[in-house]
């Protein structure tokens, strides 16, 4: 597409044909209106931790259990996935929130009526969309090479976060926190330390928009495509 104007019209396009009309010939749910609010909400929480009962009443929703139908829907018919909290114990990984994220920012965007307004860096919204961007780039590095990774993210009960956890077979992990910024501040990236302490033996990367890598105390600060280069390179 040539211009701004034609993807943002095929986006819609897209969002309005297929998401919903194809959903609903295929009687996919019940109750169409209430899916559709669904679908917004959805794409305002891209990346966040699910909380079901607050998207049913923002959706208008019957109840927890439909928003929990309406995500395997998205999930089956591959408009997004789901990424599970990190414990090393699977029983606990299962009862802790999921994230869920969708397959292109821009579909993200469309749904929520954002294609209009330019995303500016240095904003909430450019690192949203920074990390949803790069978070996508990993998962299809690790489907088109078909690696056996396993995917998840931790957050402790401080609200100490890193975005994504890689688990290989017989290697040691590999973490990843998402910056935005074109030059990340050392103050925050050194309240990881615990983690990563927690989280040994394990590669700590530092995706960022930084043109060179550099090191913090052991952290890797690196640009965000060296990292793709290194996980599938």
């Amino acid at each position: 597409y040539d211009s701004d104007l034609e993807r943002s019209e095929y986006l819609k396009a897209y969002v309005n044909t297929y998401l919903r009309e194809e959903i609903k010939e295929e009687q996919l749910v019940r109750r169409i209106e209430p899916f559709l609010r669904f679908l917004e909400v959805a794409a305002q929480s891209n990346g966040q931790l699910i909380n079901h009962s607050k998207i049913a009443r923002d959706a208008g929703a019957s109840d927890a259990k439909a928003v929990e139908r309406y995500f395997e829907i998205l999930v089956d018919t591959l408009i997004g996935f789901h990424l599970e909290p990190y414990h090393a114990s699977i029983r606990k990984r299962q009862t802790a929130k999921a994230k869920f994220y969708f397959f292109d920012p821009g579909v993200k965007r469309a749904l929520e009526g954002q294609l209009s307004i330019p995303i500016q860096p240095r904003t909430p919204p450019f690192g949203h969309a920074f990390e949803h961007f790069l978070m996508l780039e990993i998962h299809r590095y690790r489907d088109y090479f078909r690696r056996e990774e396993k995917f998840s993210y931790l957050r402790t009960k401080d609200d100490v976060e890193v975005d994504l956890i890689i688990e290989r077979p017989r290697q040691k992990k590999i973490v990843i926190e998402i910056k935005s910024s074109d030059r990340v501040d050392e103050v925050e990236i050194l309240r990881l330390k615990a983690l990563k302490k927690d989280l040994a033996p394990c590669d700590f990367w530092v995706a960022s928009r930084e043109k060179h890598p550099r090191m913090i105390e052991g952290f890797e600060i690196l640009p965000w495509q060296q990292v793709l280069r290194n996980l599938h390179g």
